[in-house]
């Protein structure tokens, strides 16, 4: 069963001076003027409440809302490192009245390594939204104060690690760093960011693996920052050092950058068998960009406006073909993970 977002949808029924006046208003003031058959879509989160995809979405939808002259109802289903969000989004009908906040490289090892029945063609793309660096996290309390110190306290007394999907960027991260230094580390899935987060905060691993936007920097001085998986510092989470910084650039993936993707998704055939509705969604999209109140909420959630990236639908496509023949590459350490431990 989803969570469905029933606070939101009064917000837009009643809080922004009336979904039916605001949303009618933003259409004709942008074109905009079909309306979708049953006057709503559903934007689907394949994540729990509270974590960096679902909070996205929740600030997107309602200036998306007013430039579409559509209402979002935000529907979560988490569960299956989000394979039970992308089976809905999947088993949706290509009418335009579904769409879905995804993450890579979660979404294609979901087909590579879960045997999902969706490949990469069996959806569309709208476009992408941020990327943002997979960092390591640690419990004020513990004995080391960056990642080669949690290394070396690893490799003698042995640590649980929290990542938020069993496949994706952070476990990858998590198994890379294990293999680097030959570690034995215990490796916890915990099913999205806001349990990697609670966790950290609760002193119940010994760190965690997660983005500095998606755990949240209102969470600076709360946790330890042991280090971002990239070769220079990110700027969300101030004081954090690079891999390169502490000297662990023989794990890979340091250079290029290991982190994740959001990018807006809907069933394959939308474009194909209504290119209107296609584009109407599209340009719509693209536009909340570069809205001032997207913007400016944006801002106010932790810097998100830092690490927007909008891209189009053919860039997008381009980078998600690249991501997939990226995480092939990585199949052996994924495979192992899911299937041997």
């Amino acid at each position: 069963m989803p969570v469905t977002d029933i606070g939101r949808r009064e917000f837009l029924a009643a809080g922004v001076t009336g979904l039916s006046v605001t949303a009618a208003y933003g259409a004709e003031a942008f074109g905009v003027t079909e309306q979708f058959d049953d006057g709503r879509i559903t934007a689907v989160v394949p994540w729990a409440q509270g974590g960096g995809t679902d909070r996205s979405m929740r600030i997107t939808t309602p200036v998306w809302a007013d430039r579409l002259g559509v209402e979002f109802v935000v529907e979560n289903y988490p569960g299956g490192s989000t394979q039970v969000g992308g089976e809905e989004l999947y088993n949706a009908d290509p009418d335009g009245t579904t769409v879905a906040m995804w993450n890579m490289p979660q979404m294609q090892a979901t087909w590579l390594f879960q045997n999902a029945p969706y490949r990469m063609a069996s959806f569309d793309y709208l476009g992408t939204h941020h990327w943002d660096p997979t960092m390591w996290f640690a419990p004020l309390d513990r004995p080391y104060d960056d990642l080669s110190e949690f290394v070396e306290y690893a490799r003698e007394d042995g640590a649980t690690v929290g990542i938020t999907s069993a496949i994706g960027n952070t476990a990858l991260s998590a198994l890379l760093v294990e293999e680097t230094y030959d570690l034995d580390l215990t490796v916890v899935n915990m099913e999205g960011g806001a349990g990697v987060r609670q966790a950290v905060l609760a002193g119940d691993v010994d760190a965690g693996v997660n983005q500095p936007w998606a755990f949240n920097p209102d969470h600076v001085g709360d946790v330890l920052a042991l280090g971002s998986h990239t070769a220079e510092p990110q700027e969300l989470w101030p004081d954090t050092p690079s891999f390169a910084d502490i000297g662990l650039e023989d794990v890979p993936l340091v250079d290029e950058g290991l982190g994740q993707w959001k990018l807006m998704v809907v069933p394959g055939g939308l474009q194909e068998n209504q290119p209107d509705r296609f584009e109407r969604l599209a340009e719509t999209y693209a536009a909340v960009f570069e809205d001032e109140q997207f913007l400016s909420e944006a801002e106010n959630q932790g810097g998100l406006d830092d690490i927007l990236d909008y891209r189009g639908p053919d860039e997008t496509e381009t980078e998600v073909e690249e991501t997939s023949q990226f995480m092939e590459t990585y199949a052996d350490v994924v495979e192992s993970f899911i299937y041997d431990r």
